[in-house]
Parts: structure tokens; C-alpha cells; sequence
């Protein structure tokens, strides 16, 4: 049985929704719009749902087939993970659908090895902008074991992680051509530069077809913020 998977991206600025079937994209919609993620998310997935045709009953038809949903959990942007996770469990609770999250430097690398901008043996560095002077960071081999668990460091020190890797690399991530040590490196594609909502969809549904369904309950979906969000708790006053 295939499996019919709603996809989402929010951890920047390009927000994305997907719906994916073996591995082909049925229905897209993206925007770009990093502190807007509440506001644009659920027209984009109307618009993805309906393809072509914008009638409402189109899009129930069509939510009514998909079989499954997978989101980014991050890292990337707090209040944009925060949104997408949300926004997905809400809707696989009252679907009764099963719902796996997928990193975002994951995603990027595995984009990058499906596309074959990486020759075998390599592994690949996905980076993002962290903000703050700062990249969040990843690196993953072409069987998709984590070389480098998901960080974030200072710009300056981005250099570092290729000698970290300790193997032959390759670095995807727009916000690496503006990194004199990473740039030599960089593979530029759309799917690579940032999260891509159809490449979230692709492999949500393998690890969907490899998970118990225990793993797939969406109350025990977790963000992976891999950094403190900045805004801290008021002190109680006495």
C-alpha cells in the first residue's frame, strides 16, 4: 500500500507544504516569510491539497487520501518549528493519522545524496543560519548515519567542522557561501540550499514505512531546537 504523505517546512524563512506519493510531488505551495509562518501555513496547505483547482471540496477530497504526515522539526527557526509542529499534531490528532518529524540538516543532506550532487563515500555538512552571528550545523554519510550531531557554533569557527568530519566533504546550505572555509565546498541546488517540503515528504514516508507505530504517535513529536530559545520567563514577583 502506498503511502500518501503531507509534508511540511517551517524552520526559515522558505515556508513549504508537500504532498508526496512514491516519491512524486502531487501538490505543492511555498512562501517566503520567516516571522509569518502562523499567518501563511494553512493557506499554503489548502493550496497544496488542491492542486490546480482551488474548490473547497477538492481540498477535502484530496485531505481525505493522505495516509500520513511528516514535519521539520528544526533546528532553524524557534517560533517557526514551533508552528509547524504544532500545526501538524494538531491535525494528525484530530485525522487520526500517523506523523513523524524529520531534522532539517537531515533533509537538506539526504537531498543532496538523492539528487547524486555527492559522489559515494563523501559526507555531506548541512548548515544553517542560526542568526546572531552563529549556523547551526550537521553532518550525515551517504548510508544516512550522523557523522556530526546536530550543533550550533559561532560563524568563525565553521572551519573547524571539516576537519571535525575527518573525511572526504561536501557542504550544502545557502547561508555557507558567505563562510570563506565552507564555500570551496558548497553544492547549490533549491532542494539543498534550505528544508524542502517535498523532500521532508520523501523521507518522511521511508522512515514511515521502517517505524513501529508506536514511533509514529504524534503526542510524542518533539521540535529539535538544538539552542535555547531567547525569550526567557519572567520572574515571578512576591
Amino acid at each position: 500500500m502506498s503511502i500518501r504523505v503531507l509534508a511540511v517546512t517551517t524552520s526559515t524563512h522558505r515556508g513549504g507544504v508537500a504532498v508526496v506519493e512514491e516519491g512524486r510531488v502531487l501538490g505543492e505551495a511555498t512562501y517566503a516569510d520567516l516571522k509569518g509562518h502562523a499567518e501563511q501555513l494553512f493557506a499554503a496547505l489548502g493550496r497544496a491539497l488542491a492542486g490546480d483547482d482551488a474548490d473547497a471540496a477538492a481540498v477535502r477530497s484530496a485531505r481525505a487520501q493522505v495516509t500520513a504526515l511528516a514535519c521539520d522539526l528544526g533546528p532553524g527557526s524557534f517560533t517557526g518549528v514551533r508552528v509547524g509542529a504544532a500545526s501538524l499534531k494538531g491535525i494528525a490528532l484530530a485525522a487520526g493519522l500517523p506523523l513523524v518529524g524529520v531534522g532539517s540538516l537531515e533533509v537538506m543532506a539526504r537531498a543532496a545524496f538523492r539528487l547524486g550532487l555527492v559522489p559515494q563515500g563523501e559526507v555531506v555538512l548541512a548548515t544553517l543560519d542560526a542568526k546572531k552571528g552563529e549556523i547551526f550545523a550537521a553532518a550525515y554519510d551517504d548510508q544516512g548515519a550522523e557523522v556530526l550531531a546536530p550543533r550550533h557554533l559561532p560563524r568563525g569557527e565553521a572551519g573547524a567542522l571539516i576537519a571535525e568530519v575527518g573525511a572526504p566533504c561536501r557542504v550544502v546550505g545557502e547561508v555557507a557561501a558567505d563562510l570563506a572555509d565552507l564555500a570551496p565546498r558548497l553544492l547549490r541546488h533549491p532542494s539543498t540550499d534550505l528544508p524542502d517540503a517535498a523532500e521532508v515528504g520523501r523521507f518522511g514516508a521511508e522512515r514511515i514505512a521502517a517505524s513501529a507505530p508506536a514511533a509514529l504517535d504524534p503526542a510524542a513529536l518533539e521540535p529539535c531546537y538544538v539552542r535555547a530559545p531567547d525569550a526567557k520567563p519572567m520572574a515571578r514577583e512576591l
